[in-house]
């Protein structure tokens, strides 16, 4: 447990039986989910009566919240590193990307419960949580922010840099649902896979606009035929 979270008074021992308590929680939640998971649950898998679990966990939210915690926290300590560094922007997007996919990999049941369960959060716990996924996602988008002040990105500064932040983000964050059949993959190899989708598309050479929208009009035509809808060109017609 950080520092910061220690309580005068408590022992080298509290706290290893509270990570390993937390440890429990965390395989119980991902396979059952965390309503589906009751305290009495917890405290039969760790072989503690309910008034000695919740001396150690203090409350159901609070062990969700420090699961969270878990993850959160080390994306934000090293995010805050790279930011600083004195390289590319490419490259500190790079960092990022690993820093992300290395809590992915190493903490999969964390990373799972962290994005099935943020939602069971209530009041502080739900708005520190936000506050700290928000600072993470900041340190995204500055720096993108500082590869379009330098010329090398292209688009409109606050609505295309939020996009492709979201963006980055959507690339990453859904890898552990599919990442259990490919453990053999290494973060730096995922990531450089990610990045260079994201940087550089997956197309060979560049899109022909003119014929891309032909044959989109042409496919939307099809689409709107099934879903029982008009075309734009027949509904001018029939005005």
């Amino acid at each position: 447990m950080p520092a910061t979270r220690k309580e005068r008074g408590k022992t080298e021992r509290y706290y290893r039986m509270r990570e390993s308590v937390v440890d429990i929680a965390v395989e119980l939640f991902s396979k059952n989910g965390y309503t589906g998971t009751g305290v009495a649950d917890i405290g039969e898998a760790a072989g503690l009566a309910r008034g000695a679990l919740y001396y150690y966990i203090g409350s159901k939210d609070a062990l969700l919240a420090e699961i969270h915690d878990r993850v959160m926290d080390p994306l934000l300590r090293e995010a805050a590193a790279i930011v600083e560094l004195d390289l590319s922007f490419q490259t500190r997007l790079r960092l990022l990307s690993e820093s992300l996919l290395w809590q992915i990999v190493n903490r999969h049941d964390h990373v799972w419960v962290f994005l099935h369960e943020y939602r069971q959060l209530q009041g502080e716990y739900r708005e520190l949580f936000r506050k700290k996924r928000h600072r993470f996602e900041s340190r995204i988008r500055d720096v993108l922010a500082d590869g379009h002040r330098r010329g090398q990105l292209q688009g409109r500064p606050r609505e295309d840099l939020e996009l492709a932040t979201l963006a980055f983000l959507n690339l990453h964050n859904y890898t552990y649902q599919w990442l259990a059949g490919h453990r053999d993959m290494r973060v730096e190899e995922l990531s450089a896979f990610y990045c260079d989708i994201f940087f550089n598309g997956i197309l060979a050479e560049p899109v022909d606009r003119a014929r891309e929208e032909d044959e989109l009009e042409r496919g939307r035509s099809v689409l709107q035929e099934l879903r029982g809808e008009k075309s734009e060109v027949d509904a001018g017609s029939e005005a």
